[in-house]
């Protein structure tokens, strides 16, 4: 028996934020590696990743003021063992203004034999984490070796974790430009500033803060109206990362040399990031989006000359947060780190 499985065979596990962090769950480079793993396995039909069921509390209103909620299952068959968990999270962005996080959750694991749960994690440091990952991967392959400056719009968590993941992946960067509403890339620029040793400088529109960039990255709330323009973007040799949603003219999609998702049909299914929208509309034949894993792998080319113009956005999946949380998990078990907790004590109930 696996020794996990036999030392919580009768219990749960608790991790919390800061048990997660403690455990590795905040560290980007080993969640690129987990991630990374992930699209292997998937292209070796080793994961079963059934599409992101996304609930919207209020149908026909912007997700931006609605919020709404995702339930996320994987099971990953690793060389070694099975990873079977799911993560549940939901998002509103009006706590920001509440002083709450705009992202919250839990990542459930299970033992794969016998289904029974065996930990269960905030969700909040891993899935901002593994999207930092899923760019820092992404970018390595797609953006331009010398890109230099970067333009940034939204000043959130995630767009935190971008950062980390993009300087970490471009090794000439060196100046960023950032904005987003209210104090909050004052914030960024100041407190990424000092953690990256980029010069960032807070600016007062998008237009500013994407004119003139080698690469572009948006990752904010809104999702009914784009908030990049075409207009404002160079014509040849830009890359563009969109994060969230539908955050950039769909005639900037549909320019570009080349668009990238981390998975088509995921995307397609949750229908509302630009690339998905095009293609809805008749805008864009779905056959011109390339997903991310055969570029990974080395199957497909990555950025073939540096005035090609390449447009990437993930939805995020599911693989990707429970890799990260079994890692994390195994950790906790071995540090002796969480809460253990019992859900019943005899089974026999009626």
């Amino acid at each position: 028996m696996d020794p996990l499985r036999a030392l919580l065979s009768d219990s749960v596990l608790f991790l919390s934020l800061e048990d997660v962090v403690a455990c590795g769950g905040a560290d980007l480079r080993k969640a690129a590696d987990d991630v990374e793993e992930g699209f292997e396995l998937l292209l070796e039909g080793r994961v079963q990743l059934p599409k992101k069921t996304s609930l919207q509390p209020c149908p026909g209103r912007p997700e931006s003021e609605t919020g709404f909620f995702n339930v996320m299952p994987s099971l990953v068959q690793q060389r070694e063992r099975d990873v079977l968990g799911c993560k549940i999270m939901g998002s509103m962005p009006g706590n920001v203004e509440r002083g709450l996080p705009r992202a919250s959750g839990f990542i459930l694991l299970f033992d794969p034999e016998t289904k029974l749960p065996m930990c269960v994690m905030d969700a909040q440091a891993i899935s901002a984490t593994r999207t930092g990952a899923v760019s820092f991967l992404a970018a390595r392959r797609l953006a331009r070796r010398n890109t230099r400056e970067l333009g940034l719009v939204g000043a959130g968590i995630n767009m935190r974790t971008q950062l980390l993941g993009l300087s970490a992946a471009l090794p000439e960067l060196k100046r960023v430009r950032v904005h987003a509403r209210g104090s909050s890339r004052h914030r960024f620029a100041q407190e990424m500033g000092a953690r990256t040793g980029l010069t960032i400088e807070a600016v007062d529109s998008a237009e500013e803060a994407v004119r003139g960039a080698d690469m572009i990255v948006t990752c904010v709330s809104v999702d009914h109206e784009p908030i990049v323009r075409e207009r404002w973007v160079d014509p040849r040799g830009v890359t563009v990362f969109s994060i969230s949603g539908f955050e950039v003219d769909l005639e900037l999609v549909i320019r570009m040399d080349r668009v990238v998702a981390d998975r088509w049909e995921d995307v397609r299914s949750r229908g509302v990031q630009a690339h998905a929208i095009a293609v809805e509309r008749g805008r864009m034949p779905a056959s011109r989006v390339e997903d991310l894993g055969p570029i990974l792998a080395g199957l497909t080319p990555g950025r073939r000359s540096d005035q090609e113009s390449i447009f990437f956005s993930p939805v995020g999946l599911a693989f990707e947060d429970v890799l990260v949380a079994h890692r994390v998990f195994r950790t906790a078990v071995a540090r002796g780190i969480g809460h253990r907790f019992r859900t019943w004590q005899n089974a026999q109930w009626i």
